[in-house]
Formats: structure tokens, C-alpha cells, sequence
């Protein structure tokens, strides 16, 4: 009994990593894709601290969107995970599905520096277009905004924390078509995703799967003087439910429905937004 146990759990976990391994993969690389054009708001230089969720919001457009016009140099990264998968008081399973997990984060790692003049609109989101983010105040349930290093005690710095704004974006929740979709690329093909899963296996077998969208932020680091972004990263967690069925040795385990959350953490960092002189590439 332990034994199927064992291997129904291994399974179950496989199809989490591999399948959105998958998905995540699908992001980089591939054909860049034809770029459509958005109508910009002006990235003017900050005259007073935005003061509602709205000004923040159009605030965080303005400096974000200006990436792919400005072309800097960007290392971009995403880091994905699998969580929340109950075994009871199984504590040999806990420990395969530990080693399984730390293997999950292992495969789900990517990233690609983009050097300063780089073309960014195939290939940072939102692909195809030449803006990063789309959100609206009804996609958001709160925006933040403070002095970078501020504290209760030391509200404005007055070190070089002092040029910086941080920004705290909570989206609101959604499916596929919701809020996420304005700020990443969430349209992988999924049944092309399904197939190259069933190229793995041919013991497990996936028809189907459903994702929802909850607790997903945004976290931006932004120079007062510039507006130019130095640092940003978006949580984006996920729910995922869907069906397995065991076939072949495994076809006595029969049909189980599945549920785990999957977590995407996508960072944005080492901007270069002034052009490299010869004198600082060749001491690269």
C-alpha cells in the first residue's frame, strides 16, 4: 500500500513540474512575434508623490512601459515552483516529494540578459507589443507607494535610498483573460503543452487542466529623478485543478483529480539604461 502510495505521489508531482516546465519554457525563445503598437502616456519627470491607488497605477505605466521604448540593457528571470501537495503523516512521501520540489525549482529556472539597444518587444512581455503593462484601477485591489529603505521611524531616508520609489501593486484575481494578462504572457498553448507532456509518459494521461489566478502582486523599484526602473519583479500564483488517469502498471491507481498551486516569480533586474561607452565594455 505504502509502495503505490509512494509511486501515485511521484506521479501526481511529476505532472506538476513537467507539464508547467512546459508552459514556462514555452515563454523564451522561439519566433518573435509581430509588434503591435500601443499609444503611450509621456514619461514625464515626477513633480509630486502620486497619491492614490490610480496616480500610482498610471505612475507605474508611464516608467514601465518605457522600457522597451528606451531599449536599456535587462536581465530577465523567472523562477517557478510547485507547492502545496498534502500527503498526510507520510513522512517517507514528505521526503520524496521535498527532493521532487527542489528538482521542480531546478527545471523551472530561466532567464536571458538583453544587452542596452536590444529589441524588446518580441520578447519581454507582453510579446508582440511594445508596452509591459496594460493595467487598468479596475485590475488592481491596491497600489502602495513609498520612499525606498522608508521606515515608521525614518520615513525619508536621507541616504541614497532617498532617489528611489518603491511601488506595491496587488492585482485583483482572475482567470486567463483577467488582470495577469495585462502585465505577462499567459497564452501557452496548451495543447501543445498536453502533448509534449504525453510525449514523457505513456502511464499517466492529462486531458485537460484549469488555472485561476489569486494573491498575484507587482514590486517596483523606480528613481525619483529619472523614472527610470532599476529593479521590478511580479508574484503570480496560480491554482491549477485537473484530472489524471493511470494507465498501463499504474492503471489499478485508477483516476484521481489534482490540485496544487503553482508560483511564478518573474524578475526584472541589472538595468543599463545609459549606452555603454568603449571604455566600459572593453573593461567587461
Amino acid at each position: 500500500m505504502k509502495s503505490s502510495l509512494l509511486i501515485k505521489i511521484t506521479a501526481l508531482l511529476m505532472v506538476a513540474i513537467t507539464m508547467f516546465t512546459l508552459a514556462s519554457c514555452s515563454l523564451f525563445g522561439g519566433e518573435e512575434e509581430e509588434t503591435t503598437t500601443t499609444e503611450l502616456s509621456e514619461v514625464v519627470t515626477l513633480s509630486a508623490k502620486p497619491e492614490n491607488s490610480t496616480e500610482i497605477l498610471n505612475f507605474f505605466n508611464s516608467a514601465v512601459n518605457n522600457i522597451k521604448a528606451a531599449k536599456p540593457g535587462v536581465n530577465f528571470k523567472v523562477k517557478t515552483s510547485v507547492r502545496d501537495f498534502d500527503t498526510g503523516d507520510n513522512d517517507e512521501a514528505e521526503a520524496l516529494i521535498r527532493f521532487a520540489k527542489s528538482f521542480a525549482d531546478k527545471l523551472g529556472e530561466n532567464s536571458t540578459a538583453y544587452e542596452w539597444g536590444s529589441d524588446l518587444n518580441g520578447t519581454l512581455p507582453l510579446k508582440g507589443t511594445d508596452v509591459i503593462s496594460t493595467l487598468t484601477p479596475a485590475d488592481i485591489a491596491d497600489a502602495t507607494i513609498n520612499t525606498r529603505g522608508a521606515t515608521e521611524e525614518n520615513p525619508e531616508p536621507t541616504d541614497d535610498n532617498r532617489f528611489f520609489y518603491t511601488i506595491n501593486i496587488a492585482l485583483n484575481d482572475g482567470d486567463k483573460t483577467g488582470p495577469v494578462s495585462k502585465i505577462y504572457d499567459l497564452e501557452v498553448n496548451k495543447e501543445t503543452v498536453l502533448a509534449e507532456f504525453q510525449d514523457y509518459t505513456d502511464t499517466l494521461e492529462v486531458s485537460d487542466y484549469d488555472v485561476s489566478y489569486n494573491g498575484c502582486t507587482i514590486y517596483a523599484e523606480i528613481n525619483k529623478e529619472t523614472n527610470e526602473v532599476v529593479y521590478m519583479n511580479y508574484t503570480i500564483n496560480s491554482i491549477v485543478t485537473t484530472t489524471v488517469d493511470f494507465r498501463g502498471e499504474l492503471e489499478s491507481l485508477g483516476e484521481t483529480d489534482v490540485t496544487f498551486n503553482y508560483q511564478q516569480v518573474i524578475e526584472f533586474t541589472d538595468f543599463v539604461w545609459d549606452e555603454p561607452t568603449e571604455a566600459s565594455t572593453e573593461a567587461e
